[in-house]
């Protein structure tokens, strides 16, 4: 049975405050997905970090300073994630607009020196404006998809503690992962030179 929770209705730039405001001891699961759950982020506010690309989801970034970074990920019909994990960092989702699946996976086998990583489906769950999620760093390994049933555009804010440019991603066909940069379509509102929209 789930319960009705009141949120707030905040501006970007609240909820970067508010986000600020948290104690770098407490800036971890529980307390900050607490936070996210009782606020919602009005869609106006968002709109100089709205970039949407036919080709690919976009990463744009909002804000960073060393305990986190916040961006905006934008999310045309059908738009996917790889399989991928947060090299040990904490993350958190927040919809402020759309819907989105959160398919998580268990290690199943890994070895290190060949990049050989065997991976299984556990759970996946629907995320939306009043129930955002936060990433088990327990089982770290998921995907994000805007499902073509959805029929409709998404936007994520994603929360990564501390912030990192790599991640793992992970071939559930071949049972391989690497290692991939991570790079902004934006930052702070504006095109990077290289994106193409």
């Amino acid at each position: 049975m789930s319960v009705e929770t009141t949120v707030d209705i905040v501006s970007i730039d609240q909820f970067v405050a508010g986000l600020c405001a948290i104690p770098e001891e407490d800036f971890r699961p529980g307390i900050v997905y607490d936070y996210l759950r009782n606020r919602v982020v009005d869609q106006n506010s968002l709109e100089p970090y709205t970039f949407f690309s036919k080709n690919h989801y976009t990463r744009n970034l909002i804000f960073k300073n060393d305990l986190f970074e916040l961006l905006s990920i934008c999310w045309e019909v059908g738009q996917v994630s790889q399989v991928h994990n947060h090299h040990n960092q904490n993350c958190w989702m927040s919809i402020p607009t759309g819907r989105l699946r959160v398919q998580n996976f268990r290690v199943l086998d890994e070895d290190h020196s060949r990049w050989y990583c065997r991976l299984e489906k556990t759970d996946g769950f629907d995320i939306h404006q009043t129930l955002p999620a936060e990433v088990n760093p327990e089982e770290p390994v998921h995907q994000v998809l805007n499902l073509p049933e959805f029929n409709q555009r998404a936007m994520s804010l994603h929360i990564y503690s501390r912030p990192f440019d790599r991640c793992l991603v992970y071939c559930c066909e071949t049972n391989e992962y690497r290692e991939v940069p991570l790079h902004y379509s934006s930052e702070y509102g504006k095109l990077c030179p290289d994106e193409r929209l």
